[in-house]
């Protein structure tokens, strides 16, 4: 089964995803802080990060960083989940070399399960097959 985490500090919001992505088929770990969640990647690394841009004391932006910066992490899918628009690389994708793809909020949740399905397959991590009605 695909691990999650899921670093979200919104419970509304974390709430909604945990139950839309356990649907889907996924094992969801939720964090409400970046420490947090950094703390739970030295013990087990899952197969994709879904990543809230502004998160309180460290942003995700730097949580993503430090993933980078890390062997273990380096490649790991990441869906960035921000309100912060301005805050997204050009690119507004996905770039190959960091296995990184960006959904605005507010999201739509299609878009967010087709994100986050799309950066795991591209990064080479095992695919789980879609619900009904997602692609």
């Amino acid at each position: 089964m695909t691990e999650i985490f899921l670093v979200e500090d919104d419970a509304a919001i974390q709430s909604v995803l945990e139950m839309l992505l356990t649907d889907e088929g996924f094992t969801v770990t939720s964090y409400h802080a970046a420490e947090a969640a950094l703390a739970g990647l030295a013990l087990t690394v899952p197969d994709a990060v879904i990543l809230d841009g502004q998160l309180p004391r460290m942003s995700g932006w730097e949580c993503l960083g430090l993933l980078r910066a890390q062997d273990t992490t380096q490649e790991l899918p990441v869906l960035m989940l921000t309100g912060a628009v301005d805050k997204i690389p050009r690119a507004q994708k996905r770039t190959a070399d960091d296995c990184t793809t960006y959904v605005a909020k507010p999201f739509d949740v299609d878009e967010v399960l087709a994100a986050i399905h799309g950066v795991i397959q591209s990064c080479g991590q095992p695919a789980i097959a879609a619900g009904p009605g997602i692609f």
